[in-house]
C-alpha cells in the first residue's frame, strides 16, 4: 500500500464504520444487481423470447453475449473518464442511459434490433459494473476494504434470486400468460415486462445516488481540497455525530499535499492520454501481478458468467423431461433423443418452445451465492485471501469434473451450483485485492481492464456452450472445468 494513503486510512479508521457505509453499500449493491440483471438475466429473457423473435440456438447465445460485448467495448473508456470526471458523475449518467436502452430493447421485434439494443445497454451498464466497487472502496480504509467489497458483491446473490423470483410470476404461472397485439409485429408478452422489471434496482439506486457526494479520495486526488474536506466532514457527522476534529483536519491536509505528486501534465491528444494513463499498470512494480489478475479474471468470467448464464435453461430442460432420470448423467438428460433443442425454422409457424417449468433451481443458485458471500466475509476475519482463493477454485473444478459423471437430481444440482458460484465469489476477492494493490489515481482503470477480461471470458464461455454443448456435452464441461484449477495454480502471480 502506498504511503500517501496512510493519513486517509487513519482518519477513516477513527471515524469508523457507520451509517454512511451502510447507505453506500446498499446503493452500490443495487447497482451490482443492475449489472447482473442486464447480463446474466438474459439467460432467462433470451430463451423466453425465442418464439417472438424466431431465434436459433446460436442467435440465443449471441443475445446472451451482447451486453458482455458492449461492456468490453466501452470499459476502458469509462475507466479513463471515471478517473477524470469522478465516480458519481459517471454512475448517474451511465445508469440513466442504460435503463433507457434496456427498456427500448424489450420492445424490439427482430433479432437484429434486439441484439443492437442489448449491445448498447451493455456499453452503458459497463459504468456501474466496475465504477460502483471503485466508488465504494474510496469510502473505506484498507482494514475494512476486503470485507466491505465482499458484502457489496453479496448483492450478486440477491440479483440471482431476484431474477428467477420475478420470472416465476411472469413466465412460469398462468396468472401472467397473455399475448396482446400492439403495433405492427410487436406483441406484448410476459418476457417483455419481465425485462423491464430487471431495471428496477438501477432506478432505485439512481435516486439514492442523488443524495450521495463524490468520492472524498477522488476529490483530494484531483486537487478539490475544499470539497474533499466537506465530504469527510459529512461522513464524520453522519457516522459519529460530530465533524472532523482539528487533528483529523490536519491529517487530511497532509494527505492532500502528498497527492500532489500524483497529478501529471496532461496531453492534448485524447487517445494518447488514454493509452499513457494505462501504461503504468504494465510496468514494474504492477505488471506481473496485474497480468496474472487479468488472466484469472478471464477464467473466472468464463465459468461463472459464460457457463453460468445457461444454468436456468439447462435446469429447466432437465426438469421438463418426464421419463426416468435416476441413473442418467446431466448430459444424457439434456441431449439424449427425447431432449433435443427445438430450433426455429423459416417454414414453420411454430417451431420453438419458450416455456419454463419453474425456477426453483435458479432460486437455489441465488441463495447459494448469498450464503457463500457471507461465509467468505466471515472467513476473511480468520484466513488470508489466498487460502480462500485456492480452496474455492479447487472445489469448483472438482464439482465441474463431477458434473460429467454424477447422477441424481440433487447431486447434479449442487455440483452445478458450486461449479459456477464459487468462481463468482472469487471475482470479488480478486477485485478487492486489486483495489488495495493499485493507487487511487489508477484504480478505476485497473479494475475496468481486469473486469473487461472477465467479460471476455463470459463471451467466450457462453459462445462455446451455445455452439458445442449439444454435440460434445461431456468434453465441453471438462474443458471449462479445467479453468478454475488453472487459475488456482498461478496464485503466486496474484496480489492476494
Amino acid at each position: 500500500m502506498n504511503n500517501q494513503l496512510n493519513e486517509f486510512d487513519a482518519v477513516m479508521e477513527q471515524i469508523g464504520f457507520g451509517k454512511v457505509h451502510c447507505y453506500v453499500m446498499l446503493t452500490l449493491g443495487l447497482l451490482q444487481m443492475l449489472t447482473i440483471h442486464e447480463t446474466m438475466g438474459m439467460g432467462i429473457i433470451a430463451p423466453a423470447a425465442v418464439c417472438d423473435l424466431r431465434m436459433s440456438i446460436v442467435q440465443v447465445s449471441t443475445i446472451t453475449a451482447a451486453a458482455f460485448l458492449g461492456i468490453i467495448c466501452s470499459s476502458y473508456f469509462w475507466g479513463y473518464i471515471t478517473d477524470k470526471m469522478g465516480r458519481r458523475w459517471i454512475l448517474l449518467h451511465t445508469i440513466s442511459i442504460s435503463n433507457i436502452c434496456s427498456i427500448i430493447s424489450m420492445f424490439m421485434v427482430s433479432f437484429t434490433s434486439f441484439f443492437v439494443m442489448r449491445f448498447l445497454t451493455g456499453i452503458f451498464v459497463a459504468g456501474p459494473s466496475f465504477v460502483a466497487v471503485t466508488y465504494l472502496s474510496e469510502f473505506c480504509n484498507k482494514q475494512i476494504l476486503a470485507r466491505t467489497v465482499t458484502h457489496m458483491y453479496m448483492f450478486t446473490g440477491f440479483a440471482m434470486f431476484y431474477c428467477p423470483s420475478w420470472a416465476t410470476l411472469f413466465l412460469a404461472s398462468n396468472f401472467m400468460d397473455f399475448e396482446i397485439g400492439f403495433i405492427g409485429r410487436l406483441t406484448l408478452r410476459p418476457w417483455r415486462l419481465l425485462g423491464c422489471m430487471f431495471m428496477l434496482p438501477g432506478l432505485i439506486a439512481f435516486f439514492l445516488l442523488l443524495r450521495m457526494p463524490e468520492s472524498p479520495k477522488f476529490l483530494f486526488m484531483v486537487g478539490e481540497t475544499k470539497r474533499g474536506m466537506a465530504v469527510m466532514d459529512w461522513i464524520s457527522t453522519k457516522n459519529t455525530g460530530h465533524p472532523l476534529s482539528p487533528e483529523q483536519v490536519e491529517l487530511m491536509r497532509k494527505f492532500q499535499e502528498s497527492t500532489e505528486v500524483i497529478r501529471q501534465k496532461r496531453s492534448n491528444n485524447f487517445l494518447q492520454q488514454m493509452m499513457s494513463d494505462a501504461m503504468p499498470l504494465f510496468r514494474k512494480p504492477y505488471v506481473g501481478f496485474y497480468v496474472g489478475s487479468c488472466s484469472v479474471m478471464f477464467s473466472l468470467g468464463l465459468v461463472a458468467n459464460g457457463f453460468g448464464i445457461w444454468f436456468t435453461a439447462m435446469r429447466n430442460r432437465s426438469n421438463m423431461r418426464l421419463d426416468n432420470k435416476a441413473d442418467m448423467t446431466l448430459c444424457k438428460i439434456l441431449f439424449s433423443t427425447a431432449a433435443k433443442i427445438e430450433d426455429s425454422e423459416p417454414d414453420l409457424v411454430v417451431a420453438c418452445n419458450d416455456g419454463f417449468l419453474g425456477f426453483n433451481d435458479s432460486l437455489v443458485l441465488g441463495l447459494t451465492y448469498i450464503i457463500l458471500y457471507n461465509v467468505c466475509w466471515l472467513m476473511l476475519f480468520f484466513l488470508p485471501r489466498k487460502a480462500l482463493f485456492i480452496a474455492a477454485l479447487v472445489i469448483s473444478s472438482s464439482c465441474g469434473f463431477a458434473l460429467i459423471f454424477v447422477t441424481g437430481r440433487w447431486v447434479q444440482l449442487f455440483a452445478f451450483v458450486l461449479f459456477i458460484a464459487l468462481p463468482g465469489v472469487v471475482i470479488s476477492l480478486l477485485g478487492g485485492a486489486l483495489l488495495q494493490f493499485v493507487p487511487t489515481h489508477m484504480r478505476a482503470k485497473a479494475l475496468c481492464i481486469s473486469l473487461m477480461w472477465c467479460r471476455w471470458g463470459a463471451v467466450v464461455g457462453t459462445t462455446i456452450v451455445g455452439i458445442y454443448i449439444e454435440e460434445s456435452c461431456e468434453m465441453t464441461i471438462l474443458v471449462i472445468a479445467i479453468f478454475p484449477m488453472l487459475s488456482a495454480s498461478i496464485k503466486g502471480f496474484l496480489p492476494l
